[in-house]
C-alpha cells in the first residue's frame, strides 16, 4: 500500500508498485485516427497541460528469484498502474523541459538523477509516437486523457516505510510513501 501526495492524498493497494519519475501530459484536444502521421508540433498543440509526476508502475509478478525478464513484463500490460499527478507546469512551452534536471530522493537520500533529454528526448516525442501508433490502429487519443510519457530516472523497487520524492526543480515535485 502507498500513500501519495501531490495535489491530494490517496491510498492505493498495488501488488508490487515501482516508482518511475515521469512527465504527465493532459490532452486538451482529440488526436483522432488519420492517414498522415502527427508531428511533434501538432501533438504539442493538443496538450492542455504538462505535469511533474510519478507513475506507480504495477507489476503483478513478485520480485523474487522467479521474476520474469523485462519483455515478459512489457507483454503483461507494460507495468502500468497509477499516476501521482503534480500541479500543472506554468508556461511549460517556454521552458527547457528536456534539459530540466530531475532528482528522485528516497527518505531524503539521492537515488537517481535524470532528464528528459537523456531518457526520452522530450515528453512530446513519446507522446507523438503513441498518438501515431494509436492512429495507425484506428484508436486515437481524446481530450481529457492524461498520458505518462516515460521514465526519466529508471525503475526502483520500494520497501515499506520509504518515501520517494520526485523533484523537478522549479517545475514542482511529487511524492509517494510506501506503507
Amino acid at each position: 500500500m502507498c500513500h501519495i501526495s501531490a495535489c491530494r492524498h490517496l491510498c492505493l493497494r498495488q501488488c508490487s508498485p515501482i516508482p518511475e519519475v515521469e512527465y504527465q501530459a493532459r490532452l486538451g484536444a482529440d488526436l483522432p485516427p488519420r492517414a498522415e502521421p502527427y508531428t511533434v508540433q501538432e501533438v504539442g498543440d493538443a496538450v492542455a497541460s504538462l505535469h511533474p509526476g510519478i507513475e506507480l508502475a504495477e507489476c503483478r509478478f513478485v520480485h523474487d528469484a522467479a521474476f520474469p525478464p523485462m519483455p515478459a513484463i512489457l507483454a503483461d500490460g507494460a507495468g502500468s498502474g497509477s499516476i501521482v499527478l503534480g500541479e500543472a507546469i506554468a508556461d511549460w512551452r517556454s521552458r527547457d523541459i528536456a534539459n530540466q534536471d530531475v532528482v528522485l530522493n528516497c527518505n531524503g537520500a539521492l537515488r537517481r538523477r535524470g532528464s528528459a533529454a537523456e531518457a526520452i528526448d522530450h515528453p512530446l516525442v513519446p507522446l507523438t509516437w503513441l498518438a501515431n501508433e494509436l492512429s495507425r490502429t484506428g484508436i486515437g487519443l481524446r481530450a481529457g486523457q492524461t498520458v505518462s510519457t516515460g521514465t526519466l530516472t529508471g525503475m526502483l523497487r520500494p520497501k515499506a516505510g520509504e518515501t520517494y520524492v520526485a523533484d523537478f526543480g522549479p517545475l514542482g515535485n511529487v511524492s509517494a510513501t510506501y506503507a
